[in-house]
C-alpha cells in the first residue's frame, strides 16, 4: 500500500480546484481586499474580452463602469466582514466597452490562519434571461392592453345590440296581440320571441361581465327569505319534461342580500343543471343553516365534469362543452356568479364525478 503525503494530497487537491476553474464555463476572478486581481480563468477571457496575462496584476475596477464603483466597495466591506456575497445583479464593462448583466456571487478567501486575504467572484452572464424577462413583460403589457381593448369593444357591442333588440321585442310583442292565439303565424311570433329572450340574456352577461371588471356593480342588499327565492327560480323549470326537481329545507331560511343578483345566480346554476343533464334525473335543491353561514346545495345526475375542468369553470369565457356541442352559451355564466357571490362574501365551488352528476354549493354569511 502507498502511503500519500499530506503535501503530496495538497498538492493533487490544487491541482483538481485549477483545472476545475480552467474548465468552468463561468468567470472566476480571484483579487485581494486592495482589489487587485490575482487570478483570472479562461471563462473570464471569453466573457470579458482581456487574457489572463493582461487582468492578473491590474485593479478590479478596469471593468467596473464609472457609476458603479460604489458597489466594489460594498462589496470589499462584506468580503473583509468574512460574509458571503450572492446573486448580486450588477453589470460590467468588457475590453471592448461592452456592458454585459452580471449576476456574482462573491466569496471570502482566507488562509491559513482564517483571516481574510482576499475575494473568490463567480461571474455568470445573464443577458439571454433579462432579455427574455423583457420579451415577457412586453407580451404581459401587450396583452393586457389588447384585453382591455378586448373588454371596452364587448361592452360597446352589447349596449349597441340591446336597443334594436328591446325594440325588436316590443313590436313582436304588438304584432303577438294583434293577430291572436288562433293565427298560424302565432306560433312562430312566440318563438321568435323565446330566441330575443335568450339573445337578451347572453347580452346581459356581456354587460355584466363589463361591470364586473370596471367594478361597477352596486349590490341592493335586503333582508329577504331565500328559500321562497329557490322555489320560484325552480317554478320556471317545473314544466320541463324528463327533470324531477326536489326542494328540500327545514324552514324559512332569511339572509341579507342583493335579491335579483342571487335569482340571477340560482336561475344561471339551475339552467346549467338542465342543460348538462340531456337525460334528464333529479334535481335537488337544499338549503342548511350553521351559527355563520347559509349553504344551498344544487345537485343534478348529468353528464358531470372531469377533474381537468374543475379548477376552471368559473374562469370568464371557459366552457366545459366542446366547441360545435348543441349546448348554447358564451361561457360567463359561473363567472358572474362567482363574482356576485364573492362580493357578498360569500363562496361558490363545485365537487363532482364525470357521468354521475355535480353539486353546487354556494355559502353565504348569515349576516
Amino acid at each position: 500500500m502507498v502511503n500519500l503525503s499530506a503535501e503530496l494530497l495538497d498538492d493533487t487537491k490544487q491541482a483538481l480546484l485549477a483545472a476545475i476553474v480552467a474548465s468552468s464555463d463561468d468567470a472566476i476572478i480571484s483579487k485581494t481586499l486592495q482589489g487587485i486581481i490575482t487570478s483570472w480563468n479562461p471563462a473570464a477571457e471569453r466573457l470579458l474580452g482581456y487574457s489572463e496575462e493582461e487582468a492578473v496584476g491590474k485593479h478590479i475596477s478596469m471593468i467596473i463602469p464609472g457609476d458603479r464603483a460604489q458597489e466594489e466597495d460594498y462589496i470589499i466591506r462584506e468580503i473583509a466582514g468574512g460574509n458571503k456575497v450572492e446573486h448580486f445583479e450588477t453589470v460590467r464593462r468588457t475590453k471592448h466597452g461592452q456592458l454585459i448583466p452580471l449576476s456574482l456571487t462573491i466569496s471570502p478567501v482566507r488562509d491559513q490562519r482564517g483571516m481574510v486575504i482576499g475575494a473568490s467572484k463567480i461571474a455568470r452572464d445573464i443577458s439571454e434571461r433579462l432579455a427574455l424577462q423583457r420579451e415577457r413583460e412586453q407580451l404581459y403589457r401587450k396583452a393586457k392592453f389588447l384585453n382591455k381593448r378586448k373588454d371596452k369593444l364587448i361592452a360597446m357591442a352589447a349596449h349597441e345590440l340591446k336597443t334594436p333588440l328591446t325594440s325588436l321585442n316590443g313590436f313582436l310583442q304588438m304584432l303577438e296581440q294583434e293577430i291572436g292565439t288562433d293565427h298560424r303565424g302565432y306560433f312562430l311570433i312566440e318563438r321568435s320571441l323565446k330566441q330575443i329572450k335568450k339573445l337578451g340574456s347572453l347580452i346581459g352577461d356581456l354587460l355584466d361581465v363589463s361591470r364586473i371588471r370596471d367594478g361597477k356593480v352596486p349590490l341592493n342588499l335586503e333582508r329577504f327569505e331565500i328559500t321562497a327565492l329557490l322555489k320560484e327560480v325552480l317554478m320556471n323549470y317545473q314544466h320541463l319534461s324528463g327533470h324531477r326537481f326536489e326542494f328540500n329545507t327545514e324552514a324559512p331560511v332569511y339572509i341579507y342580500g342583493d335579491r335579483l343578483r342571487l335569482e340571477q345566480v340560482f336561475s344561471n346554476i339551475i339552467s346549467n343543471a338542465v342543460k348538462y343533464s340531456p337525460n334528464g334525473g333529479n334535481i335537488e335543491v337544499a338549503v342548511t343553516e350553521n351559527t355563520e353561514d347559509t349553504l344551498i346545495y344544487i345537485r343534478d345526475e348529468g353528464i358531470g365534469i372531469s377533474d381537468e375542468h374543475i379548477g376552471e369553470i368559473f374562469t370568464q369565457f371557459y366552457r366545459v362543452a366542446e366547441p360545435g356541442d348543441p349546448i348554447p352559451g358564451f361561457g360567463l355564466g359561473l363567472f358572474i356568479s362567482k363574482e356576485i357571490i364573492e362580493r357578498h362574501g360569500g363562496i361558490i365551488s363545485v365537487k363532482s364525478s364525470k357521468g354521475i352528476g355535480s353539486t353546487f354549493i354556494i355559502k353565504l354569511p348569515r349576516s
